[in-house]
């Protein structure tokens, strides 16, 4: 058996100078567990809300989701935003859920604060990820948190498919030539705004990356790209969007009608996240 000064390690406390047992304080420090809200799950773009995010001084937040304790979103997937001050991290987080599984997710989120070594518990909540059927679908503009914005909005190229991963059949078929042409798409766009007609609201569905986009330059209640299908309305399960270079807040938000009046009967399907200006996303 081990020993120092003559004395087995398991009486360390009795060597001069060793103390295994200090007196004082006591505890183990702790951080609350987040509470949390999550939302959205159309095409498995989510964001989740920390409520209690004032109960922390510094913090960051390690988000992470599973299927059956299988890792379907890594934490190095997930986007923060700054809170108003721009000096701390915010309480919005987002991602996109791309798994194709249909079974039900559970996301985590854990609290730490910068400079320690401390982190809380995980808080914890189910969702599922969904695909959409609307006669009318309308893109509105918004900023990170969803809330209407003056920023620009810029759609370089827009495309809906009815199978995930941007598989399937596409919508429109063929790259648009007008706001209602061809009308074998059986597809009508509309904007509450544009900037002039070399960014006209078809423009964005053309299918082209090198032509320019639809380009409005408005108030926040016209800050919308619509979509109509005049047919059979199809069951969409993936979108494929192309930020324009225009582009100014890289958020909009997802709205779903059956009357295209937009008055309140709306769904809301959820705010979308995108990547750098330029770069194409697949969603769903």
């Amino acid at each position: 058996m081990a020993s120092i000064s003559g004395q087995s390690t398991s009486k360390i406390d009795l060597v001069d100078g060793f103390y295994t047992t200090q007196g004082g304080g006591g505890g183990t420090a702790t951080l609350p567990t987040p509470t949390i809200t999550v939302a959205g799950g159309t095409f498995g773009a989510m964001t989740v809300v920390v409520t209690n995010h004032s109960s922390y001084t510094n913090p960051n937040y390690q988000c992470t989701s599973a299927i059956s304790g299988t890792q379907v979103v890594a934490d190095g997937d997930v986007k923060r935003i700054l809170d108003a001050n721009e000096n701390h991290v915010g309480d919005l987080l987002s991602f996109t859920d791309a798994n194709a599984s249909a079974s039900q997710r559970t996301v985590t989120v854990k609290a730490q604060e910068f400079g320690t070594d401390i982190e809380s518990a995980g808080a914890t909540a189910t969702y599922n990820t969904a695909g959409v059927q609307f006669k009318f679908l309308r893109l509105r503009i918004v900023t990170s948190s969803g809330s209407p914005t003056t920023s620009w909005g810029a759609i370089n190229d827009l495309a809906f498919y009815e199978s995930a991963n941007g598989t399937g059949v596409r919508h429109p078929a063929v790259p648009m030539t007008s706001d209602t042409l061809p009308s074998s798409n059986n597809i009508k766009v509309l904007t509450g705004h544009v900037y002039s007609t070399s960014y006209a609201a078809w423009k964005a569905m053309d299918s082209s990356t090198s032509t320019v986009a639809w380009w409005p330059l408005s108030s926040s209640t016209n800050n919308y790209y619509q979509v109509e299908f005049l047919g059979t309305v199809p069951a969409i399960a993936s979108m494929l969007y192309r930020r324009g270079n225009n582009d100014q807040t890289g958020y909009f938000k997802l709205l779903g009608s059956a009357t295209g009046s937009f008055t309140g009967e709306e769904t809301d399907l959820g705010v979308f996240g995108l990547n750098a200006k330029n770069t194409q996303v697949i969603f769903g």
